[in-house]
């Protein structure tokens, strides 16, 4: 099998500990920017209390999240001016492969995919906005405003697109933002992922479990690591649910040894993120150059 897909689960308190909406942004920027790093496809934001009184924290972390992850000549078409992004404009870039900096058509290749949206849409087709000096055709009806994945057709001088998934570029191609209703435990119970890790201080240390790791993290397609607040660990989140850490196949501490009192949840996905992405691709390296 190959490299599995990964997932976090992060509340939407994780902004609690930092006062005002810069700080906040730039919080969440982080987040976002080692979510890329390790090839994050999914990010899902739950609600650790009411979720009431969590929306506009929600929304928060969502739309930060969504924004960073939209290539940036897309942006002004997508994100109308509001408060909640007051500050996006700090937010460091992504320098993923779906945010090109070629912008004009002759610098497209073709086969080449873009992220495009849909700036109208008539009887013969519709024009797509996707970086370049102007709109191109292609042949699909699409709804104005849609945005979508697109594949570059290049026959002489003539450059249109046609409609793609988002799952065909062979490149990473940014995370998807989710937005949860339900807590934690409900959506945990769901059973989605072939592997599901939950991160705590009270966890076994990940060293101790290398070997059987390992081969569980290479077998299985799709892992969701799920993380608790700046104020709570999951143990406690989950108990208003009367449930227990025992609901996921690991806990791990995967920070071990650690030399503070504490570790913020934008380290501890650092962390996390960089010691899976290890033990995922372990000895894959070696047997790859041998073959």
């Amino acid at each position: 099998m190959g490299i599995p897909k990964v997932s976090i689960a992060i509340p939407a308190s994780i902004v609690v500990d930092v006062p005002g909406l810069q700080m906040k942004t730039y919080k969440i920027g982080q987040v976002g920017r080692v979510a890329a790093i390790y090839r994050v496809e999914e990010i899902y934001v739950y609600p650790d209390h009411n979720y009431g009184k969590q929306e506009g924290d929600i929304e928060l972390v969502y739309q930060v999240l969504l924004y960073m992850e939209t290539p940036q000549y897309l942006r002004k078409r997508l994100f109308p001016l509001s408060r909640v992004l007051k500050y996006a404009g700090a937010l460091p870039p992504l320098n993923t492969p779906h945010h090109p900096t070629n912008s004009l058509v002759a610098t497209l290749e073709n086969g080449e995919f873009r992220e495009g949206v849909v700036v109208s849409c008539g009887k013969t087709g519709s024009l797509i906005d996707v970086g370049v000096e102007k709109p191109l055709r292609t042949l699909a009806l699409i709804n104005e405003g849609t945005r979508g994945t697109f594949r570059v057709k290049k026959e002489g001088e003539k450059v249109s697109l046609d409609p793609s998934e988002r799952s065909k570029p062979t490149d990473y191609w940014g995370y998807r933002v989710h937005k949860l209703r339900e807590q934690l435990g409900t959506f945990l119970k769901r059973r989605g992922f072939d592997l599901q890790i939950l991160t705590s201080r009270s966890g076994s240390p990940m060293g101790d479990l290398i070997e059987e790791l390992v081969p569980r993290l290479q077998s299985s397609g799709r892992i969701l690591l799920s993380f608790g607040s700046p104020k709570e660990g999951l143990k406690q989140i989950l108990s208003r649910e009367g449930l227990g850490l025992s609901i996921a196949d690991y806990v791990l501490n995967t920070v071990p040894g650690q030399g503070t009192s504490s570790v913020r949840t934008e380290e501890a996905i650092h962390a996390s993120l960089a010691t899976i992405n290890l033990l995922a691709h372990w000895g894959r390296i070696g047997r790859a150059e041998d073959s």
